[in-house]
């Protein structure tokens, strides 16, 4: 009988895909985007024209802020 496996461990945030980030200026979903080791590297918001990447949050983090 081979030996059982262990449970697979959840992706780190770095291997993640994310669909979309949420632009901190208008609240709006962008699809524009490129990230890096786990962070924004690179963003463009086609809504408002918000192109700084420390302008952005992953939406899985806003909408923890509104629970």
């Amino acid at each position: 009988m081979p030996d059982p496996k262990p449970p697979r461990k959840p992706r780190p945030v770095e291997e993640r895909e994310l669909d979309f980030l949420i632009c901190k200026q208008c609240n709006n979903p962008c699809y524009v985007f490129e990230m890096e080791q786990g962070s924004v590297h690179e963003a463009q918001c086609l809504v408002c024209g918000n192109d700084e990447a420390k302008d952005f949050d992953l939406g899985e983090e806003v909408s923890s802020e509104y629970d």
